[in-house]
């Protein structure tokens, strides 16, 4: 029988040359075929060896233990990999690590626990490859790699809708039956000490805390794990309603508790609303990074549900200019001293109301976060705030303790977005929905669809779509189609065109879909239409 192949990873070589020689006289079947000094030669040395096992350190340069560790466990899953280090935070380290790994060992490695664990894998892989001999061919499954799969994943919280790659999806295996709701949880760094944090990789932390995440929801609630940048994501298929959303929100609370038990660290976790198909992943995604917004105005440690920020337990001061339409008002009609006068005197009611900094601090964030969402609703988002993100400028407001300097702080905020608002000869001082109206009356000739348009105003497809039943009562795709419609019955009356021409130049694409979709609006066919009312100019 060939011997077992193992690879060594670990950026000292006395290390390297010490677990060759314990392997190789270990009476095991087991061979060192390869050493690495780092996770990048490791994934070289992988690639061109193929070992059945890989026993990696924890501290290298370059790609260290965990970046390599995921790397095993996404393009090479059926491969077996244990970690050994010599790190002081052994507890952390055990539960961050077990990202695939069989095993942790602490260096200086002892034999006897080595040969134990290289026991432990023999058996395993025995195991594979008994089920592998009884399984046919054809039951073999099909199904993307995991890097695949969170690339996709990756699309559908960005807004890029798969519709035109349902069978990689499927392939993939990424299908809800229900309804999706979307957890992202994000570690709060001020819960761990700056020393730890700055002599860790942060992606170390996400990497613990998606483990956490994982295992909580196995054999739980049926959904998919990854992670952006330093955020967790998970998209949960679930019925959209009340009691989903409470049971998602209860295990969230559970995973927290958990991590703030074993890791002595907290989390946040924003909860989008609850969605009834893929195309709207993203519009459930987004939600979630609002609610963990609130965490600036809350504090950490928290589960936030969308539009459920929590609130202060005893009466809070208000200011008008935490509600959309007062702040909208304000900014279109004001000019630029009289918005300025209307903050300061906002934030003089507001200091002098209010039962604590807090207090303060959370409404200002309130107000802030309405004018980012009157900003997005415009398509200005790319401009203001100028140069930084929405958290940054709340983050801004929050270090503030002078009532003038936080005045003039959101005034400054204020009368830029205003400016962008009134620069009408950009049209930056039309709602999104209103442009895209004003484009589709002028060019519903052309191919115009709800994609191409979300880029027009530099918004997400899904919430483009959102702000249209909101704003108008009616779909992006029924607008478009009452002004084709109207247009194409212009002509029906007042030309003699052909049927088939008109319904070319009115924006459709073929004349079957044209009768279709006209007789589903008027209740007659273009032919019927036009011969009805205009029986002199009937035109078959």
């Amino acid at each position: 029988m060939d011997k077992r192949t193992v690879l060594v990873v670990d950026d000292e070589a006395i290390f390297r040359r010490g677990l060759r020689h314990l392997i190789g006289t270990s009476g095991k079947e087991w061979e060192v075929v390869g050493e690495a000094k780092d996770g990048l030669e490791a994934l070289e040395e992988i690639e061109r060896l193929k070992p059945e096992l890989v026993i990696t350190d924890i501290r290298m340069p370059r790609l260290d233990g965990i970046g390599l560790q995921e790397q095993i466990r996404e393009r090479y899953p059926d491969m077996s990999c244990f970690v050994l280090s010599g790190y002081s935070d052994f507890r952390y380290a055990q539960s961050s690590l077990r990202y695939g790994a069989r095993d942790y060992l602490l260096k200086p490695v002892d034999k006897e626990e080595l040969y134990r664990v290289l026991d432990q894998v023999e058996r395993e892989l025995l195991q594979k490859d008994m089920q592998r001999e009884k399984r046919l061919p054809a039951q073999m499954p099909v199904s993307a790699s995991s890097e695949e799969r969170e690339r996709l994943l990756d699309g559908l919280v960005r807004g890029e809708l798969p519709h035109a790659r349902p069978g990689e999806m499927r392939r993939a295996g990424i299908e809800f039956e229900r309804g999706i709701y979307c957890l992202v949880a994000e570690l709060d760094k001020d819960s761990v000490e700056p020393t730890r944090y700055e002599q860790q990789e942060a992606e170390l932390f996400s990497l613990y805390i998606r483990q956490f995440v994982e295992e909580a929801l196995a054999g739980v609630r049926a959904g998919f794990v990854f992670r952006r940048g330093e955020s967790v994501v998970a998209l949960l298929d679930a019925e959209v309603s009340a009691e989903s959303r409470e049971d998602i929100a209860g295990l969230a609370r559970h995973i927290a508790a958990k991590i703030r038990r074993e890791g002595n660290l907290t989390i946040t976790v924003g909860i989008g609303g609850g969605v009834h198909g893929i195309e709207e992943a993203s519009k459930s995604y987004g939600e979630a990074k609002i609610a963990l917004l609130y965490r600036l105005t809350s504090g950490g440690n928290r589960v936030l549900l969308y539009e459920d920020p929590p609130r202060q337990e005893t009466p809070s001061a208000k200011t008008p200019l935490t509600h959309r339409g007062y702040l909208e008002q304000a900014l279109l009609e004001g000019g630029d001293d009289d918005l300025g006068e209307r903050i300061r005197e906002g934030i003089e009611q507001l200091c002098g109301s209010a039962v604590s900094p807090g207090v303060i601090h959370e409404q200002v964030c309130r107000m802030l976060l309405e004018a980012y969402g009157l900003a997005v609703d415009r398509g200005l988002q790319g401009d203001w705030p100028e140069g930084r993100d929405i958290g940054g400028v709340l983050q801004g407001a929050l270090a503030i303790s002078s009532r003038t300097e936080l005045a003039a702080y959101c005034a400054g905020l204020l009368r830029s977005l205003q400016a962008l608002i009134r620069r009408g000869d950009e049209g930056g001082g039309m709602h999104a929905v209103d442009k895209i109206v004003r484009h589709i009356e002028e060019h519903y000739a052309e191919p115009i669809t709800l994609g191409s348009m979300a880029e027009r105003v530099y918004l997400n497809a899904s919430y483009l779509s959102s702000l249209f039943k909101t704003r108008l009562g009616r779909s992006f795709v029924e607008i478009l189609t009452a002004v084709r419609v109207r247009e194409a019955s212009k002509r029906l009356l007042h030309t003699d065109d052909k049927i088939a021409s008109i319904a070319y130049e009115t924006g459709f694409s073929n004349i079957r879909h044209f009768n279709r979709v006209f007789k589903a609006e008027t209740g007659r066919t273009p032919k019927e239409f036009r011969e009805t009312l205009r029986p002199d100019r009937a035109n078959p």
